[in-house]
């Protein structure tokens, strides 16, 4: 893992929002895990379709749990034109999100990429996989299809943009962009020190 260095992978979902400026104060609690007032906050940029992500996601999670309650992590979608339907799993997270359930649909969408990546109908699966979760589905699909999500979508696109951020996945703590090289466990726990240090902790 140490040696993998990611490729530079263009955004191109546009989506319409009102949103001009995003901050690290826009997160909803169903997005984060961590206190709301922990001193250092990790940004998880995740493409749900993006088999990295996929593989680093649970990494960034264990090394957050380390820290306990002074480290918060957050997922923010990034979907990417390299994958077809990235906007349509990012619109499931954000619509699960409604209902408290946006880690569990990353975790099923993440795990059951292999099946609704190339499918010809992965609205299909990813309403199995809502039902798998329990969500009130009929509520699911009109949010999946509203403006909501889109705008929410769009505040974590602006969000990547105020950050520099340019590829998925990516990590930025404290508003720190992680390199490449440094995308592995000792990087991450590194520079979650090097902001706990900052915060006076």
């Amino acid at each position: 893992m140490n040696g993998f260095r990611l490729a530079p992978i263009l955004i191109a979902f546009s989506v319409a929002t009102n949103v001009l400026a995003a901050s690290a104060d826009d997160i909803r609690p169903a997005n984060a895990v961590g206190p709301a007032n922990a001193p250092v906050t990790i940004e998880f940029f995740s493409d749900m379709q993006c088999p990295q992500c996929a593989r680093y996601e649970p990494m960034v999670k264990s090394v957050r749990g380390e820290f306990g309650d002074k480290v918060r992590m957050v997922i923010r979608n990034f979907p990417i034109n390299a994958h077809e339907h990235a906007a349509l799993a990012a619109y499931a997270a954000e619509a699960a999100a409604n209902q408290k359930k946006f880690w569990e649909m990353a975790e099923a969408l993440y795990k059951t990429q292999w099946m609704w990546a190339k499918a010809p109908a992965p609205r299909t699966i990813i309403m199995d996989q809502a039902k798998q979760l329990g969500l009130d589905t009929d509520r699911f699909q009109k949010d999946m299809d509203g403006s909501e999500v889109r705008e929410r979508i769009g505040t974590d696109l602006q969000r990547a943009k105020s950050l520099g951020v340019k590829l998925a996945p990516s990590v930025v703590i404290n508003g720190y962009n992680v390199p490449n090289t440094e995308f592995n466990e000792n990087g991450l726990r590194a520079a979650i020190k090097n902001a706990l240090a900052k915060a006076g902790q």
